[in-house]
């Protein structure tokens, strides 16, 4: 055996590597998990998470879970690693942070940003107050009004949702931050809404009374999670995919629970549906696309993008729902709704990628709130509407009502399918620009 000393210098290094491993994979899975809580895309975080991480020199392998994201970092030889599991934090919706930290990503390539520097920008990032909620709360109830509009609801009808996506979106808001749980949340707001929604038919009379209350709590519908969940699946993300549209089937039913206390408690027959036939279709094509744009307008605000994004997904909405209603009604096409909301996400999609090249924005954040008007919320009312009759008629009904169940529930589930579909083929066909548009030249 030597009697020299040994240097203690490899120790040393090794020390230093897993030291620098370990700072890095604690910044990417926070980095990581707060892209997930506010509903960016998983194939974006685990892009950014990369990116970040190669800029150090280093491999990541990224693993995502329902609540959970677990990282692990590899040196560039292999000699060192580490690993950190970080809970997914309850966030909002925040279309802005999923720019911003997009943008990140990229300064930590193209600047060669230090560990150091990168906590600094994303604190600040996170830290930012969102929109004010007294604008949220106006713009929501204009959108859901217009909403009604575009189910064929009169002015009366409008009114009424006004007032009660108001109040039901106030209540949800004030529930929130007292950090009631999400379930509880949605089915108090839906037996609020409704109840304001059933006015109509209780007192008013206005002529579109079934519009009125199945339309009033539509501003709950968790869009974005489902385009998400569907978006996933597409994607390949399953098992993500699977967890948001569990999560939003749950809500959803929640909303549902909310109708039923309201038509069950008021014993209202609500199996009455207003149709309304416009003969000038292309005036009737264009008036939907303009209520449209408001709606769009609206619910893009609930997932609080940057200001200058919200035009663009008002002009998205209004080109893909006055599509979707031209190719259904013209006498010449004629389109069943599944078909036509596919091509009508088609073009938003497709419009969507020059868009977020010029505002260095996530396609998908103009493109989901844009999508959100044709969410097919009647189909999904009336399917609730026949689960309720199937409990509350006769015997001889409830072969009808459970076909018209059955019905209402695969078109509602097709046309959400179809239009998520359709606009996420444009984003997958040009996917190096639509990940790459965060990206500002000129650093």
């Amino acid at each position: 055996m030597s009697n020299f000393p040994q240097s203690s210098e490899p120790t040393e290094i090794s020390n230093e590597a897993h030291k620098c491993l370990k700072e890095t994979t604690i910044f990417l899975a926070e980095y990581a998990s707060t892209l997930e809580a506010v509903g960016v895309q998983t194939s974006r975080i685990q892009a950014n998470t990369i990116r970040i991480a190669k800029s150090f020199g280093y491999w990541c392998n990224i693993m995502m879970f329902p609540k959970t994201i677990s990282i692990t970092l590899h040196d560039e030889g292999r000699e060192h690693s580490y690993t950190y599991v970080k809970k997914t934090p309850s966030m909002g919706l925040n279309f802005k942070i999923n720019m911003k930290l997009s943008h990140l990503s990229w300064e930590a390539v193209d600047k060669k940003l230090s560990l150091s520097e990168l906590w600094k920008k994303f604190n600040k990032v996170i830290s930012e107050p969102r929109e004010s909620p007294w604008t949220v709360l106006i713009l929501v109830s204009f959108a859901n009004a217009c909403f009604c509009r575009l189910f064929d609801g009169n002015y009366t009808s409008m009114a009424i949702v006004w007032i009660a996506t108001f109040i039901g979106f106030f209540v949800r808001q004030q529930l929130t931050k007292r950090k009631w749980n999400v379930l509880a949340i949605f089915t108090i707001c839906s037996f609020i809404s409704t109840l304001i929604g059933a006015t109509d038919f209780l007192f008013i009379h206005g002529g579109t009374e079934d519009i009125s209350l199945g339309t009033s709590m539509l501003y709950l519908v968790p869009g974005v999670p489902l385009i998400n969940g569907v978006m996933d699946i597409i994607d390949h993300n399953a098992l993500n995919g699977i967890a948001r549209i569990t999560n939003a089937t749950l809500l959803i039913i929640c909303i549902a629970l909310g109708i039923s206390i309201t038509v069950m408690l008021l014993n209202i027959d609500a199996s009455i549906f207003t149709k309304v036939v416009r003969p000038n279709v292309v005036m009737a094509a264009i008036a939907d696309g303009l209520y449209a744009a408001i709606a769009g307008l609206g619910f893009a605000v609930i997932s609080n993008p940057p200001r200058k994004a919200l035009a663009y997904s008002a002009f998205l909405a209004c080109v893909g729902h006055g599509i979707r209603y031209f190719l259904m009604h013209s006498p010449s096409l004629m389109l069943d709704q599944v078909s036509a909301s596919t091509i009508a996400g088609f073009a938003i999609g497709l419009l969507a990628i020059p868009f977020a090249m010029h505002l260095h924005y996530p396609a998908e954040g103009f493109a989901f709130p844009a999508l959100l008007p044709m969410v097919p919320g009647l189909f999904a009312y009336k399917a609730v509407i026949n689960t309720i009759n199937i409990v509350r008629q006769s015997s001889e009904f409830t072969i009808k009502n459970v076909g018209d169940f059955f019905h209402n529930s695969t078109l509602t589930i097709l046309v959400m399918f179809g239009m998520v579909a359709g606009c996420v083929i444009p984003i997958f066909v040009f996917r190096r620009q639509s990940f790459s548009v965060t990206r500002k030249r000129g650093y």
